[in-house]
C-alpha cells in the first residue's frame, strides 16, 4: 500500500476502535449499526490484502533457491557420469551434448537451468542401459525429472505475478473508496449528538483525522543477514534488472544497484512499475537471483538471508 493507504487504514483502524470503547453512545445513532458493520468487514479485508501484498519474497526465493540447488546438483552428477560413459564409449556426439561444467549449471539463469538439465535428462534416459555400470539408475532419472518439476513450479512467470499484484491494488482502492463514502454517511449521524454528546463528539472528530505517516514515496525496502547468524550485512549489493512481459531485460534501461548501509539496510524511493531480476551479493557469500515485482503504490519489503562460501 502507499503512504496514504496506511495513514487511511490506521485512521478506520481508529475509528473502530473508538466506537468499540463507546458502544453505548454509538447504538444511539439511528442507522449506525449496519454502516459499521459493513465498514469493519471492509477493514478487514483491507489488513488482509496488505497482508498478501507484503508477502516476504526472500521466502519464496529461499524456498526457490534450495530447488535450484538440489536441480544443479542432481544434474551435474548425471551430466559427469554420461560423459564419462560417453568419452570412454568414444561417442563424441553425446559427449558434447552433456558437458556442462558445475558453474554454467549453478550460475545459469532460471529457464537455462531447466533446458540444461531437461537436455541431460533426456540423454541419460536414452543410454540407461549403459549408464548403469557408470552409477546412473533409474531411480536417479526420477528424482532428476522430480527436481526439474519442483523447480519450474517455483518460478513464476511475471505476467502472473503482475497481474495478481494489480488486482490487489485494484481491490485495496475500492475498499478505501467504500470506507470513505460509509464515514462521510457516519460524519452525518455523529453530529445529531454534537450538542449531548460533545466528548463523544470531539473524540470522533480527532479519530478521524488523517495523520500521514513516514516521508516520501518509499517503495522498497531491504535487509540482508547472515542466515546463519542473523547479524546484519553491510556492503551487500543489489542489481535490479527490470524484465518485459516475455522474461527479457528491458532495452536501453539501466539496471538498478543499490549497496546495504551499516545496518544492512537499503531504501529506494523510486521504482518502476514491473518484475525486476534481482541479484544480490557480496564477496564470501553465495550470490542469489530474486524475483522482485513492483505494482503501482506497493512498498516492497525484501528481507534476504545470505550463505556464506
Amino acid at each position: 500500500m502507499n503512504n496514504m493507504q496506511e495513514s487511511t487504514l490506521s485512521m478506520n483502524l481508529g475509528t473502530l476502535n473508538y466506537f468499540d470503547k463507546n458502544a453505548a453512545i454509538a447504538s444511539l445513532l439511528p442507522g449506525a449499526e449496519p454502516l459499521i458493520t459493513k465498514f469493519r468487514v471492509n477493514v478487514n479485508a483491507i489488513v488482509v490484502l496488505r497482508e498478501q501484498q507484503e508477502i516476504d519474497i526472500s521466502g519464496i526465493s529461499g524456498k526457490k533457491e534450495l530447488l535450484r540447488a538440489d536441480l544443479a546438483a542432481k544434474a551435474y552428477d548425471i551430466s559427469r557420469k554420461t560423459e564419462a560413459y560417453a568419452c570412454l564409449s568414444n561417442n563424441l556426439i553425446l559427449e558434447k551434448e552433456v558437458h556442462f561444467p558445475e558453474t554454467s549449471l549453478k550460475s545459469a539463469t532460471d529457464s537455462k537451468l531447466e533446458s540444461r538439465s531437461l537436455i541431460i535428462y533426456e540423454r541419460a534416459k536414452a543410454n540407461i542401459a549403459n549408464l548403469m555400470p557408470y552409477g546412473v539408475t533409474e531411480d536417479d532419472l526420477i528424482a532428476l525429472q522430480n527436481a526439474i518439476d519442483l523447480f519450474h513450479a517455483s518460478v513464476p512467470t511475471p505476467r502472473t505475478i503482475t497481474t495478481e499484484k494489480k488486482q490487489i491494488t485494484n481491490q485495496l482502492a475500492r475498499l478505501f473508496k467504500e470506507n470513505a463514502l460509509i464515514l462521510e454517511k457516519i460524519d452525518l449521524l455523529v453530529e445529531l449528538v454534537r450538542l449531548k454528546q460533545p466528548l463523544f463528539y470531539s473524540g470522533y472528530k480527532d479519530i478521524r483525522k488523517i495523520i500521514l505517516t513516514g516521508t516520501g514515496s518509499l517503495a522498497l525496502m531491504a535487509l540482508a543477514t547472515d542466515a546463519a547468524t542473523g547479524e546484519v550485512i553491510k556492503g551487500v549489493k543489489f542489481t535490479f534488472v527490470r524484465q518485459n512481459e516475455n522474461g527479457e531485460k528491458v532495452k536501453n534501461e539501466t539496471p538498478l544497484v543499490k549497496v546495504t548501509a551499516k545496518k544492512g539496510k537499503l531504501n529506494i524511493k523510486n521504482m518502476a512499475e514491473g518484475s525486476y531480476i534481482t541479484t544480490v551479493e557480496k564477496v564470501g557469500f553465495k550470490k542469489q537471483d530474486l524475483l522482485v515485482n513492483k505494482a503501482a503504490g506497493d512498498r516492497i519489503k525484501l528481507n534476504v538471508q545470505l550463505e556464506k562460501i
